[in-house]
Order: C-alpha cells, then structure tokens, then sequence
C-alpha cells in the first residue's frame, strides 16, 4: 500500500511542474521568469557576504585582543586570516557592482524611478 501511495505521489510530483513548464512560450519566458527569483538570491547573497564579513572583521579584532592576552591560545594566523577573509567578503559585492558597469549607484536608479 505505501509503496503504491508513494509511486503515485512521485508521478504526481514530477508531472505537475513538467505541466506547468509546458503553458510557458518557450526558453525565452521561461529565462524571462527566472530572473526575479535570481534577482532576489543575488540580492541575499551581497547582504549575508556583506553580514558575514563584518562579523569576521569584529571577530578579527576580539582575536587580536585574546592574542595579545595569551599568545598561546590564540595564534596570530587566526587573527590575520580572519581579517582577510573579512575584507574579501565585505568587498565581494562591491566588486559586483562595479563590474556591472562602472556605476555604484546603477542598481539604485530602477528604486528611484
């Protein structure tokens, strides 16, 4: 019986979404559609790496303070690979937006029309 039950629920889930992508117009609409969604990820990713970087930085810096307590406990490689991989992170999504173009501000012109 569960086995009927979950080969039925397999057919089903896998030929609704083969359904829904048979109404689109075609590659184009569908790529068209998918941008949003991608839009919104790019948008999470640039804050989370934004976040995650400052967090590194300040955690670089409470490192450095516990090194110079004891610098047996904590190494000075902790403390400079942390700070590193803070500023590459806190950069990556200015690097984005400047390879888009040039314009810092080009992604901010479409909110204030």
């Amino acid at each position: 019986m569960n086995k009927v039950v979950l080969k039925l629920l397999l057919i089903i889930c896998v030929a609704m979404p083969m359904a829904a992508w048979a109404t689109s117009y075609g590659f184009g609409a569908l790529a068209t559609n998918m941008m949003t969604p991608v839009g919104i990820v790019s948008d999470f990713v640039n804050s989370a790496c934004i976040m995650i970087g400052g967090c590194f930085v300040f955690a670089s810096i409470v490192k450095y303070f516990e090194h110079k307590r004891s610098p047996l406990m904590v190494t000075m490689s902790t403390v400079v690979f942390l700070f590193i991989a803070g500023i590459v992170l806190l950069l990556l999504p200015f690097i984005y937006v400047l390879s888009q173009g040039g314009n810092p501000l080009a992604g901010f012109n479409s909110l204030v029309q």
